[in-house]
């Protein structure tokens, strides 16, 4: 995940667990972690209760979906990591016990950037550790491995070369090892699931799969799908088990503040057409990862995929100051955390697994929930906070802004176009308090020809020809001396032309 996350049934996890009872999550310690860890054997643990997994159609769903060694479905019940050169300190032994000993967690993604510092921007050496690391570590505790190409918001055609010498690599070496599972691309934007190009994404998917199938590995593969991996619908009319491919899914990602039935529905058509779905990142905040909770849509969420047996993963394991972190930003724990030290992200992931686990009396219980964002009625991309790893809300966004003129607050707004497409485009945006004073709610006027589809972290309270104004959140309108708070938006625009925003005011 940027700018801007588990395998075995729900009474088979309980039944690997039940040996010395799972902890509390508010009762956990280090001796109660130990305890458990030198208690559970290998063949209770979520591996040695289901061997290696594969993609099948089975009574019950509609669509094929994970099952185990003996044929029976499975719903895997993960967590994804952050990027792995901004977080690696979680990939551990230690880490991976307490997901899975007191969260009832049995599957972790791990999210390799391929750029953004990531695997093909310098930082190759420590992400192949942190990945053999990961991998030994869930084998030793019997738990599931994503090793996740986390391409975001481009064409991952523009990376091929890369990304087939890096699934070579990984396909040849874990074939033969029954808890590792691929996913070839995170969140691919501005190109069809299908168009023929020979760009599209069903080339570049039906290419690397070529790759790793090549290599004699039969490890499920998941596909990234268009628009942030939001249509998964659209798979269906040019699926990769037409050209033979089996253990083939598709990925459904959504962010529970923002994403509502509009995108429910993508994934209820998928399923209905018999394309394999899995959810390998979702958060219960808004999109940017960083706005409000809507934890009933996310138990809305969550009541879908256990109808359809759609497995998923949580973005993101981290103590990132944001909403999509699991861990608080006061805690520097890297494992054995009690219930103080999560967010409400992350309390909501230890009850929503443990409910399905059948360790709660009550099924995805909901923590206090805070003001839930307007839901708009157009699909929106995951959008996600800046990609470095921010320890205190002041931080301002990387990329190079854009300098507006025309500020009354003494602030200052920044304008960021990480992802542009020809017709589209998507903004991340920054409001930054420069003054020695509390800004109480603030409003950002400009001038752009620019036509906006879907917004986050802000709302448009006018629009008259190329003048817009856009007002804060009922959640975000405080901003403290010396920092800021970010927004951002998707648009169209003409194509071949440049997003620009001007006469920019705050206020």
């Amino acid at each position: 995940m940027k700018r801007r996350i588990r395998i075995i049934t729900s009474c088979a996890l309980a039944m690997a667990l039940a040996v010395s009872g799972p902890a509390s999550i508010s009762n956990v310690n280090a001796a109660n972690i130990t305890v458990q860890a030198n208690t559970v054997s290998k063949a209770q643990t979520p591996v040695g209760q289901h061997g290696t997994l594969s993609v099948k159609k089975t009574n019950g769903y509609a669509a094929p979906t994970i099952v185990d060694k003996n044929g029976k479905p499975v719903q895997l019940h993960g967590i994804s990591t952050h990027g792995v050169q901004w977080f690696p300190q979680y990939i551990s032994k230690d880490s991976f016990r307490s997901l899975r000993d007191d969260w009832g967690i049995d599957t972790v993604r791990l999210a390799v950037y391929a750029r953004e510092n990531g695997y093909t921007q310098g930082n190759k050496d420590l992400m192949d550790k942190k990945i053999d690391e990961a991998v030994s570590a869930a084998k030793d505790l019997g738990m599931y491995v994503i090793i996740d190409w986390h391409v975001l918001s481009y064409n991952p055609n523009e990376d091929i070369d890369a990304a087939k010498t890096f699934f070579t690599k990984y396909a040849v070496k874990y074939k033969n090892v029954d808890n590792v599972i691929f996913e070839i691309a995170n969140e691919p934007t501005g190109t069809n699931w299908y168009d023929g190009s020979g760009k599209d994404l069903y080339t570049y998917s039906k290419t690397i799969a070529g790759i790793i199938r090549g290599t004699g590995a039969k490890n499920i593969i998941i596909c990234g799908t268009n628009d942030w991996s939001q249509r998964v619908d659209q798979v269906a009319d040019k699926p990769l088990k037409n050209d033979g491919f089996e253990n083939i899914m598709y990925t459904v990602h959504f962010y529970a503040a923002t994403h509502y039935d509009n995108i429910k529905e993508n994934v209820r058509k998928a399923v209905k057409a018999g394309t394999p779905v899995i959810c390998t990142e979702f958060g219960v905040c808004d999109a940017s990862g960083n706005g409000g909770y809507d934890f009933s849509n996310a138990d809305d969420w969550m009541k879908l995929f256990k109808e359809n047996n759609i497995s998923f993963a949580l973005w993101s394991l981290c103590n990132k100051n944001e909403s999509a972190s699991v861990i608080s930003s006061s805690c520097n724990k890297t494992s054995n955390w009690t219930e103080s030290d999560l967010t409400e992200a992350g309390k909501w992931l230890v009850k929503t697994c443990k409910a399905l686990n059948g360790n709660s009396g009550s099924v995805n219980p909901t923590p206090t929930p805070t003001p839930k964002p307007t839901p708009t009625p157009t699909p929106k991309p995951t959008v996600k906070p800046t990609p470095k790893p921010t320890p205190t809300p002041t931080s301002k966004p990387t990329p190079t802004p854009t300098p507006e003129a025309g500020q009354t607050t003494g602030g200052s707004v920044t304008f960021d176009i990480p992802s542009d497409w020809g017709t589209g485009f998507s903004a991340n945006n920054t409001v930054n308090n420069n003054t020695n004073k509390t800004l109480n709610g603030w409003t950002v006027e400009f001038d752009s020809d620019v036509e906006i589809t879907a917004i986050w972290n802000a709302k448009i309270s006018s629009h008259k020809g190329k003048h817009y104004v856009l007002t804060n959140e009922s959640y975000n309108g405080t901003v403290e001396a010396g920092s800021s708070v970010s927004f951002g938006f998707n648009g169209t625009k003409k194509d071949g032309s440049k997003a620009t925003f001007t006469n920019v005011k705050l206020r």
